[in-house]
C-alpha cells in the first residue's frame, strides 16, 4: 500500500532532497533514509512529486498513466532560450529513452533481438577474453587505475563489438560520452551537452551509410539494412545506436567501478566470494542494490491521475529514488540490514535497472560483465586484489560510479 503524500510542502524535507543535488554526498543513502523516513511521498514547491520507499517507486515506474517525456529538458536554466529547448527536445526526441508505447515498443523491437539471454549469452568467451586480458595488464602494474584499465575499456568494446563500432574509433569519443552525461551545472554545459549530442549523432550517421554500403554481422548494419517496412526512420536509427553505445557501457563501468569499491573496504565479504564463488551472481544483484549505478529516474504524467493520495496534471515530473527504494526495509523480501552488504543474502530485490515498459533493454548485458569480472578476481587467478591510492568518484547524483580507483593484483 502507497504512503500519503504531504498534505503540505515539506519544507525541511525538500532542502534534504535539494542538497543531494547541489552538495552530492559520497554517502547518499543516510540521507535517501531520512527522506524517505519524513516524507516518503513528497510534493516539491515546483510541483514534483518525489517517491523513495519501495513499493511507490515500482509501482510509479509500471504505471501506465506515467511515461517519458521532455518537459525536463533545460529546466531551471534561465539563460535557455525557448528555441534551445526546442532544438534539444528535437535532438533527443528519436530515442526510445525519451518515447512511450507504441513508438517504445517500435523502437525497441528493432533492437531487442541482440539483447535476448541466449545471444548474450553466446558473448561470454569474447568478453572472457577481454577481461583476462585486461586484467592482465592491471596485474603488470600495481597501482593502476581500475576504472581506466578495465572497468571503462570492458564494456566499452563488449558494446562496440555488438554494434560494429571500428575498433581503432571506439575510445576517441568514449570520453565525449562520459561529459556529456555529466550533470549540466548550468547553461554553457546544457549547451556543450546538446553540442556533443550533434556531433556524436553526426558521426554515428556516417558509421550508419558505411553499413549500408558495406554490411557486416552486427546490429548497425541490421539497422541500415531492414526491410524498408521494418526499417527504422534514419534519425531514429542514430538515436538508437548513440543511446545504446552509451547505455551499454556508463551503467555496467559505474557497477563495476562501485562493486570493486565496496569489496575492497570489505576483506570479510572478499572471503565470502573466495570461499564459494557460486555465489558472484547473488553478489551481483547485491552490489546493485547496495550501491546502485543509477540513483535516480524520472518520468512524466501523460495524463491526469491521482497516485499515492496525491492529485497529479499531465506534465508534471515524478522522481523515483531508486538508491533509497533499494534501501528501504519494507521491500519485498528483503531480509536483514538493507543498509549492510551481505553478498550471500538471498534474493537481493532492486530497481537499478528500473521497471516496467523502460526496464534496462542491457540488463542481463551488465550482469554478465560483472559476473565474468568476478569471477577472475575473487573466482580465480588473484588471490590478492588491494586498494593501491586514493579512489575518487565521479561528480553528480543520478549517475553513481567511480572516477579512479588504484589497485594493485597479485597472481597466483
Amino acid at each position: 500500500m502507497t504512503a500519503q503524500a504531504t498534505t503540505a510542502t515539506d519544507r525541511p524535507a525538500e532542502e534534504l532532497f535539494a542538497g543531494l543535488f547541489l552538495d552530492p554526498p559520497d554517502d547518499p543513502y543516510p540521507v535517501y533514509r531520512r527522506l524517505r523516513e519524513r516524507a516518503p511521498v513528497l510534493l516539491t514547491s515546483d510541483g514534483a512529486l518525489v517517491l523513495s520507499r519501495y513499493a511507490d517507486c515500482d509501482a510509479a515506474l509500471r504505471h501506465r498513466a506515467f511515461g517519458k517525456g521532455d518537459e525536463q529538458i533545460g529546466v531551471g536554466m534561465a539563460g535557455v532560450s525557448a528555441e534551445e529547448r526546442r532544438n534539444a527536445r528535437e535532438s533527443f526526441g528519436h530515442s526510445m529513452l525519451m518515447a512511450n508505447p507504441p513508438e517504445h515498443t517500435r523502437l525497441r523491437r528493432a533492437v531487442g533481438s541482440a539483447f535476448t539471454n541466449r545471444h548474450v549469452d553466446e558473448l561470454r568467451p569474447a568478453i572472457e577474453r577481454r577481461a583476462d586480458e585486461l586484467l592482465a595488464g592491471l596485474a603488470d602494474d600495481p597501482g593502476a587505475d581500475f576504472m581506466d584499465g578495465l572497468a571503462l575499456p570492458l564494456p566499452v568494446n563488449v558494446i562496440s563489438d555488438l554494434l560494429g563500432v571500428p575498433e581503432d574509433e571506439r575510445l576517441s569519443f568514449t570520453g565525449k560520452i562520459l561529459a556529456m552525461l555529466a550533470p549540466p551545472a548550468g547553461v554553457e554545459d546544457f549547451r556543450a551537452t546538446v553540442a556533443l549530442w550533434t556531433e556524436l549523432g553526426g558521426y554515428f550517421s556516417d558509421l550508419l551509410d558505411a553499413k549500408s554500403a558495406d554490411p557486416r554481422d552486427d546490429l548497425l548494419s541490421r539497422l541500415a539494412t531492414a526491410p524498408k517496412e521494418a526499417r527504422l526512420s534514419r534519425e531514429e536509427q542514430v538515436s538508437t545506436a548513440l543511446l545504446l553505445f552509451s547505455a551499454g557501457f556508463v551503467t555496467t563501468t559505474n557497477l563495476l567501478g562501485n562493486s570493486l569499491h565496496l569489496l575492497l573496504d570489505r576483506p570479510d565479504q572478499q572471503a565470502v566470494l573466495r570461499e564459494d564463488p557460486s555465489l558472484i551472481p547473488n553478489a551481483v544483484e547485491e552490489f546493485l542494490r547496495y550501491d546502485s549505478p543509477v540513483q535516480l529516474d524520472a518520468r512524466t504524467v501523460l495524463e491526469p491521475v491521482d497516485f499515492a493520495g496525491t492529485p497529479l496534471r499531465s506534465g508534471q515530473v515524478v522522481v523515483t529514488v531508486i538508491g533509497g527504494a533499494n534501501h528501504d526495509p519494507e521491500a519485498p523480501g528483503m531480509t536483514g540490514d538493507p543498509d549492510v552488504l551481505d553478498v550471500a543474502r538471498p534474493d537481493p530485490v532492486h530497481l537499478s535497472f528500473a521497471s516496467g515498459v523502460h526496464f534496462c533493454l542491457g540488463a542481463h548485458l551488465a550482469r554478465l560483465e560483472a559476473r565474468v569480472v568476478l569471477e577472475r578476481l575473487f573466482g580465480t587467478g588473484y588471490p590478492s586484489v588491494t586498494r593501491a591510492g586514493e579512489a575518487e568518484r565521479r561528480p553528480g547524483l543520478p549517475l553513481r560510479g567511480m572516477a579512479r580507483l588504484p589497485v594493485a593484483l597479485n597472481r597466483a
